[in-house]
Parts: C-alpha cells; structure tokens; sequence
C-alpha cells in the first residue's frame, strides 16, 4: 500500500524565499519544518544549537566525583556493551578520562559468557582490582541489584545510559540518562554514545587545559556519528548536529584504526554518507561483538599501532562475513519454520542451534520480509536469550512488559529489545505476545510505503537531487526521500545481476531516464509487458566512466498503483480554499473595539468591571498593574505566559490584543486564544506606533554594521591565539549567537565545540563576502521587513481585519 505523506498548509513561502524546489519545500514542511527559521535550522545543523550537557541533573556531580578520582589518583573502570554504540561509547570514554589523567581501565562483556550489561562477578573482580569508580555506557539502567552490590563493594556507580529504565532506579552516585523522569536533558533520544558524549564535553569544560587541546570536543565527533547511526536512533534534533559533522570529520579523521577500517571498507577519501557508516563499516564492529568478544573492536578503536590496526580491520571483516554466512543459515531455518503455518500477528520462534549473536539481524531480516514484530529466540539449556524488532505502532518493550511474569530479564526500546526467558516458558510467551495483538487493529500489519511527494519525471533532475542532499543525514526518524510517478512510460527493462536478480529500466519516449530495481528479478516476466507503470523511488547519483547522472532507486513498482488518503485536490490548491473556508464558517461572531489610538489611561472599561483578558504580543513581560490602574488580584495564565487576565468582576468577558504583533500568526493565535477562552469581544489597544528599533531586535536581526563589529571583536581575538574561546555560551546575547551563526555559514568561523566556553576558528576571507548568501540573515531581513509592513497595515485607519484571519 502507498501512502502520502499529508502536506500541511501552504509551502509558498519556503519555496520563494530558500529558492528550492517545491518538491523540497513540500518535503521540509512534512518534516515539521513549514516557517523558513525552522526549515534553516534544519538545513544548516550547528554546534551552536547544542544544549549544555549540565542540563543534565547528576551531570556536576558527575564531574565533581570524578575531580576527586583525578586527584586520589583513584582506578575508574569504563563498563561497557558488545554493540557498535556501546564499543564507540566505551573508547570515547576511555580516551577521554586517560587524556585527563585518570587511572582508566576499558571493559567489554562477552556476549556469550556474561550477557548484556552489569553483572555481579565482573563488579567484584573490578572490587579486587582497586576500583573505586565505575561508570557504565550503554547500560546500567536497570541494574538494581548490580548497583546494589557495587555500593556494597564501597564502588561509586555513575550510570550512562540512553534505554528506557524500569519503575525503580538503580541507586546509583550519578544517572546521567535523558529517558528517566526529570534527568532535565532536553532532548531524550540520544544514543547511548550522545549521553556519553555530554559527560566527556562536561568533564574537558571543567578539566579540560590546553594541553587537551581545544578541538577535542570535535574531534569526539566521529565516534559520537559511527555509534548513533549504528544504532538507529532517530536523526533528528541533537542527533542530526552530531552525526552532520561526525561524517566531516571523519572523512579527515586522525584515529588510527578507524582510517584502517575505512580503508578496508573502500570509504578512505569519499564523501561519506551514514548509510555508508550503517551498511558497511558498522556491521564489522558489531560482527566481533555478535561473534566472539567486542575486544577487537575497542583496541582498533583505541590503537595508534598503524599495522595493528590495519590487521584488526582485516580480522574484523573476516568476523563479518562469518556473521553473514551465520546470518543466512538461520535466516533460511527461521524462514522455513514461518512459512509451515498461517502468519501469525507476531512471530516468535526458537531453537537450539541458533548463534545468540546474530539472532537480532535475522529478526529485522524477517520483519522486512513479513511486516510482523519478531522475537527470535536461543535456547541455550534452561534459560534462553532472545532479540525483539518491530514494525510502526508496535512498541516492543511495553508489549514485553505484559508476558514480564515469563521473563528473567529484558530491556530495550519502542522498536526493539533483548530478554532471557526459561525455556520452559516460550511456549506461553508466544501465545501471550500473540493474544495481546489481538487488540491492534489488522491495518497495523500491513506494510505501507510512505511517499514523500507525488513528481513528474521532467521534475527528476541533478538539481533536485542536489538539493534533496541537503536534507541528509538520512537514517531513522529523518529517512532518504520516497517520491513517486504516476503513469510513467517504459522505454524498456532488462534483468541485470547475478541470477537477473536486478531490473534496470529505462523510461520516458527515448529511454533517456534510467531506473534500478533491486532484488525484482522475480518480477521480470510480470513487468516486461507492461508499458505504463506507477514508480516509488529515491534518487540517487550513478558514475559511469567518469560521467554523473541522476538515476531512480526503484522501491515499488504498481501496474496500478492504489493512492490512500492522497488529497488529489491540492494540485489545485483547492483544499486549502475548502480549509480557509470552512475555519471562517465555524468562528463565532466577534465584535470588534477599535482602541488603537487611546492611552491606558483612556480604556472605556465599563464601571461594572468585566472578566479582562489580556494577549501581550509586545515580546516583554508586563503586569496587568502597568497597564491597568486597578487594585484587583492579577493572574497568568499557566497554559500560556503571554494570556494574563485580571479578575475586575463577574460578568460576560472583554478581551484586549495588546500591543502591535509581530507576524499574522501572533495575530491569528492571540484571537484564537480569546475564542477557546469563551471571548467574544476583543479590542486592539496599545497600536500607538511602529518602532523600527524593536521589530528588528524581536526579529534577531543585525545591521551590516553590528555584524563588522562583532567580527572585527573576532579577528582581534584569532590574531593572539587562533583557535580560541569566545564566551561563556550561557551569557552570549542572542544577538551574538546569531552573528556567530551568520559567520559560520559563510565560512569565516568554524565552531569546534563547547556549550560552556564556545571554542571557534577564525577562517580568513578568500574573496568578497555577500551577506545575502547566508540564509540566516536573509531570513531574519525578510521577517523585519514583513513585519513592519504588517504592522502598518495595522494601523491604516480603514482596517480590515478580516483579511488577517
């Protein structure tokens, strides 16, 4: 089934001013990103736009702990995971804490040997060995009673972990995790190298020197991008920033073994992309965690050795294609198992021969086959251990949380998760698992491919392309866009590959467009007397004998493809009129008092003193007192700072649009607030005049004056020490943050890092700069000149107010 994705509202405005398509502008607005500032943002991911990592509650008593260890020379054991996040987290880690000087010691579990996460016997082996600070990455979470016996041991715990944790928190020194109840991290969807990422950004702020150097907050970076695409965390917000420039550096990266790994991977000197990092250097990392001991991948991680590093790599690959031929054994077994008996809502099966290490791989190759969550189970004697993937609306650790009476151990997230289960009891658990999706309407397990936009093929070209790029990384939460032709002409098809297991088409009147199709050899005898398709696909760039084209990455193809909830209509724009029309059919009557002129002191409030509301769009924060001359009790509004209200008496409501708005938007929500609030009449009061001076500061806008300035304060700086701190990030005005943004992208400054004291590079001018370039300050000029011209409409004395709603 191909779904559209639904367009919210007009993307006109995106399209004008970024100068994009409106294939992209369409896109960014799907996306969440309809106004031009978020759709920048989103476009042009900076460091700057990092939060602190001292948002984190425990985060200062973290680094006050570990202050102590540097001190007391006390040992710090790194309590790592087998998972390619968990290995980058512990290196990073390690790494970092060694360049401080603390008594650092790395450790892994094996998979088989000691399972995931804290176990009892490595804490008191670590107790033996004189630690007395342990933190662990990528876990610990749900370690109760592990943490319980580390406390026994007088072992300090700070736990970094980015899985959902259970009711009852381990009692640990420090939690540093966005997932539980009021960590205070803004942002929860950090992988577990991210969180780990915070704690070494915390800890070279407030230990830090110059011997440490001031790109190391950057150069963490591709550590931080190989462990958050690996595993698949959503590839938006701070996790967008960090991968963004993690790629970067990586392409110019200085650790040893991860240029031998890129070597290995044919990646050495490519613009990397992170479906590269997922598809072909991660999966060699995990291999030797999945296969043996994660060992191997920390040390390549870790090593300066050129030769050891390279051979590590090599042994890596080895461990990966043994993974693979693993992966296809139990693939064709589980494959076989399926397919003896109806499909069931959930797939759960079991043996004892399966490689407890790859049974998580073969359940994501099963749900891409079936579009069914599955749980795929090793039995290894009484106890048994499993791996859970799932499907859209299907959250796996909570369905795991009903059958918990049944499991040992589990923990994960929405879309996946482990377990041990006794063997005994799989039986139960699959009829438990299977009874509870009884209660998920059947549409869930029907597999949709969601279309990002509707083209022509004329549309298709390197331009597009281009600019689709622009919306990378792509990954989970921020996936490669899917557009789609309708009654597309085939020029011809032919079976290409080993076995004619790939299609190549050629379409339009003269073949000129090429397509691939992937893996849809079967469907060579159905497509090769079709003359008129329907296409799902990505774009993609293919090189041939030096030369560029733009090629379709065929995803479905459909004879006559079935459109679901595709609103046809808005090809004429048709449904916003309908939306437009209908929103003012609905809203009630409103009456209107013209106050735009009048003092304060002139409201005709009546004597009977009426329920006043008040919507403030002056941008600042006054009392009702400053503004009424009343001794009445004032109130703000908890839904929203900028309602106030005062309660002068009982009786039918008066509300007040204080202050000209800013934008049409500010405008349309302080009616729609005074609606929702039972408000039927409304005055604009305090219309006075426009001031040029305070739109501009309410827009972040800066002269071409402020921004010489700010930049001739930079260059003063870069010509003592370059690089060098700017300020505290805290106390940096918003202004400057902006200029600091301005000037990055037009590539005068880069910014390597820090949310306490922001670390930046002066970069010399190579030609004349055009301020115009930067899409930030394009923005910000375009909304002070909206602005003011809005808000002279405001003020004309004939005001149709109607044309704003």
């Amino acid at each position: 089934m191909w779904l559209m994705r639904q367009l919210y509202g007009q993307t006109s405005t995106l399209h004008d001013f970024l100068g994009i398509s409106p294939v992209v502008a369409d896109i960014l607005a799907q996306r969440g990103f309809p106004e031009p500032e978020e759709a920048i943002e989103f476009l042009r991911p900076t460091i700057l736009n990092l939060h602190s990592p001292f948002c984190f509650h425990d985060m200062l008593r973290s680094i006050d702990r570990l202050s102590i260890a540097i001190k007391k020379k006390e040992k710090v054991l790194v309590y790592g995971d087998y998972d390619v996040d968990g290995v980058t987290s512990t290196a990073l880690l390690y790494k970092v804490l060694s360049d401080l000087g603390v008594k650092a010691v790395a450790y892994i579990p094996h998979r088989q040997d000691e399972g995931y996460g804290l176990n009892s016997e490595a804490i008191e082996r670590a107790a033996k060995a004189g630690v007395s600070v342990l933190i662990t990455v990528d876990c610990g979470v749900t370690a109760v009673a592990e943490v319980a016996l580390a406390r026994t041991l007088n072992i300090d715990v700070i736990i970094t972990d980015h899985h959902e944790p259970s009711e009852i928190l381990p009692d640990a020194f420090a939690i540093l995790n966005p997932k539980v109840k009021d960590s205070g991290y803004p942002f929860r969807d950090l992988a577990g190298v991210g969180v780990v990422f915070k704690l070494a950004q915390a800890l070279l702020q407030t230990l830090g020197n110059s011997e440490v150097g001031i790109h190391s907050e950057l150069e963490l970076s591709d550590l931080v991008a190989l462990g958050t695409i690996a595993d698949l965390v959503p590839l938006v917000g701070e996790n967008r920033i960090l991968v963004h420039y993690g790629l970067l550096q990586m392409e110019k990266t200085l650790r040893t073994g991860l240029v031998a790994l890129l070597e290995e991977c044919g990646l050495r000197g490519q613009h990397l992309k992170a479906g590269q990092i997922g598809f072909m250097v991660a999966p060699r990392i995990n291999a030797a965690g999945r296969m043996d001991s994660a060992r191997a991948g920390l040390e390549l991680l870790l090593t300066e050795d050129i030769e050891r590093a390279q051979e590590l790599a090599r042994l890596l690959t080895r461990k990966n294609q043994l993974r693979q031929e693993t992966e296809k054994e139990i693939l064709a077994e589980a494959i076989s198992i399926v397919e003896r008996e109806p499909l069931p809502r959930v797939i759960v099966l079991s043996s004892k021969h399966w490689h407890h290490g790859v049974i998580g791989i073969v359940a994501s190759r099963l749900v891409e086959r079936y579009y069914r969550p599955v749980f795929i189970i090793s039995e290894e004697g009484v106890e048994a251990k499993g791996s859970a993937r799932g499907i859209s609306g299907y959250p796996v650790l909570e369905q795991m949380t009903t059958q918990a009476h049944l499991l040992t151990r589990f923990g994960g997230h929405r879309a996946a998760a482990g377990f041990s289960i006794l063997t005994e009891d799989i039986e139960q658990f699959r009829a438990g698992l299977n009874m509870q999706a009884l209660a998920f309407a059947e549409t869930l397990f029907q597999e949709e491919l969601k279309i990002d936009r509707r083209v022509s093929l004329d549309e298709v070209s390197g331009n597009l392309l281009h600019e689709l790029e622009q919306l990378a990384p792509f990954g989970f939460g921020n996936p490669g866009p899917i557009l789609a032709c309708k009654g597309v002409s085939v020029h011809s098809v032919s079976a290409i590959g080993k076995e004619g297991s790939h299609l190549k088409f050629r379409f339009g009147s003269q073949g000129l467009q090429e397509g691939i199709a992937f893996r849809f050899g079967e469907r060579m005898k159905e497509l090769n007397h079709e003359k008129i398709l329907d296409v799902a696909f990505s774009l993609d760039w293919n090189t041939f004998r030096g030369r560029e084209t733009v090629q379709l990455v065929i995803k479905d193809i459909q004879a006559e493809a079935i459109w679901r909830d595709y609103p046809s209509i808005i090809e004429d724009e048709t449904h916003y009129i309908c939306q437009e029309i209908a929103a003012t059919l609905d809203q009630p009557e409103i009456g209107w008092l013209d106050w735009r002129k009048l003092t304060r002191k002139e409201w005709p409030i009546p004597g009977n003193k009426e329920l006043i509301w008040i919507w403030n769009t002056t941008g600042c924060e006054p009392s009702l007192q400053h503004w009424i001359d009343a001794d009445d009790n004032e109130h703000t509004s908890e839904e929203d700072p900028q309602v106030r209200l005062a309660y002068l008496d009982q009786g039918e409501g008066l509300g007040l649009i204080l202050g000209l708005p800013l934008t049409e938007q500010d405008f349309r929500e302080g009616i729609e607030k005074l609606l929702q609030l039972g408000i039927h009449r409304i005055a604009l009061a305090g219309f006075q005049s426009v001031h040029e001076e305070r739109v501009r500061q309410r827009c972040g806008f800066l002269t071409r004056e402020e921004l010489i300035q700010i930049y001739r304060d930079l260059l003063v700086k870069a010509k003592t020490i370059n690089p060098f701190h700017y300020e505290s990030a805290s106390k940096i005005s918003n202004f400057k943050r902006n200029a600091l943004k301005i000037f990055e992208e037009l590539g005068l400054i880069r910014c390597l890092g820090g949310t306490d004291e922001v670390a930046l590079e002066w970069v010399p001018a190579q030609n004349k700069l055009d301020l115009d370039s930067s899409l930030r300050y394009r923005n910000s000029k375009e909304r002070v000149d909206r602005a003011l011209k809005f808000q002279c409409e405001l003020l004309k004395a004939t005001l149709d107010i109607g044309k704003f709603l």
